[in-house]
């Protein structure tokens, strides 16, 4: 990757070794120009992020006022996901270092571990990924634009079909229509109002970015349990079991929770083996985060597609995957990094898939919430 500037690195480290250790296997291995600007700690290196301009950001683990994994989940909630960083740690355990990779990091280097030679491949692989990441960016804006537009499109056919709901209900109530006939006539106006909701979250997000994203205490068990409601006739056509457990409640906008849920569930079903459809939707606390799985039986995603099925218009193609322009997925990532998450997939051909999505832990005392089982056809 090719620099027309010195690179601007900002090492957060409070030990004076390590530091000059660090700036000298850089400027020994690392062949392109570049600064290093050493702070010792996290408040020091918030006000260089506030007032300039970094190209990598490296972050030591062990700080005076933060110790561990919670260093760099304090960096992401203040500084958000929009620098690289790469993680430095005395701690040999690998689980620190892919633990970091999962919170947010680029890469990660044990001290004392490497050289320059190392430390130079690391930095140019985690500016690469940044590269890569604003590439990413570009396609997310471009997604952006096609949403409101897709949004504000939608908007109008959506409350013409209320409309006439309103007016066929009207029309069976003054002959005397039987009771199934009214039932169904309001759940399609239950159905047409849970739409327009979701259609203004979805134009309210597409224009004003992740400044529409309003935060609230949501109780993840009932939207989960509204997505499933949306998807009934999908349910049941696919004789699918849905099961919903003890959720936590979270910090997140209902809006775009119910369209994450309901998509992440109908692609779990349309995505079917050969067994009926079993869907399970759970959570569990890590720290101030709440991690969602919802997991399938389904057929499975082989590993190679693991990134490529959230990028913007990609999908899977092949006469056994539904038809679709890609973009369910590539909006759930939006939404969640709008709400400071991450989303992921861990799947195995023929074993089913899980994915998985982060969400920040509500304000109040954890409460959980009843499970809810849904089970037709």
């Amino acid at each position: 990757m090719e620099f027309p500037r010195p690179i601007q690195v900002l090492l957060v480290e409070d030990s004076r070794d390590h530091a000059v250790f660090f700036t000298a296997a850089l400027g020994k291995g690392f062949k392109h120009t570049h600064e290093v600007t050493v702070v010792e700690s996290l408040s020091e290196g918030f006000a260089e992020l506030s007032s300039g301009h970094y190209d990598l950001i490296v972050l030591d683990l062990g700080l005076p006022e933060s110790q561990g994994l919670d260093t760099l989940k304090t960096f992401f909630r203040a500084m958000g996901p929009a620098n690289p960083v790469i993680v430095l740690t005395a701690n040999s355990d690998e689980g620190i270092g892919e633990e970091s990779l999962r919170l947010g990091a680029i890469d990660f280097l044990t001290k004392g571990e490497f050289g320059a030679d190392q430390l130079s491949r690391t930095v140019r692989y985690g500016l690469e990924r940044w590269r890569q990441r604003r590439e990413l960016e570009e396609a997310q804006r471009n997604l952006k634009s096609f949403a409101h537009v897709a949004a504000h499109d939608l908007k109008s056919p959506v409350k013409s079909i209320g409309l006439y709901a309103s007016l066929l209900k009207q029309k069976a109530a003054s002959r005397d229509a039987d009771e199934e006939e009214i039932e169904f006539i309001e759940y399609i106006e239950s159905f047409t109002e849970q739409a327009e909701k979701l259609v203004d979250s979805l134009l309210n997000f597409s224009v004003l970015g992740e400044k529409s994203v309003e935060l609230g205490t949501v109780e993840v068990s009932a939207i989960a349990g509204q997505a499933v409601s949306n998807l009934s006739a999908l349910v049941e056509e696919e004789s699918a079991t849905v099961e919903v457990g003890e959720l936590p409640l979270v910090q997140a906008d209902e809006g775009l929770l119910v369209h994450v849920l309901q998509n992440l569930i109908s692609n779990a079903i349309k995505y079917r083996g050969e067994e009926p459809p079993l869907v399970k939707v759970a959570a569990m606390v890590r720290g101030s985060e709440v991690e969602i799985a919802v997991q399938d039986n389904g057929r499975g995603i082989d590993a190679k597609y693991f990134s490529r099925i959230f990028e913007p218009f990609k999908r899977l193609s092949g006469p056994t995957h539904p038809e679709g322009v890609g973009l369910g997925l590539a909006i759930c990532q939006r939404v969640v990094e709008a709400h400071r998450g991450r989303i992921w997939v861990e799947s195995e051909q023929g074993r089913g898939s899980v994915f998985r999505f982060t969400l920040p832990m509500a304000e109040a005392s954890v409460r959980p919430s009843l499970g809810v089982h849904c089970q037709l056809g």
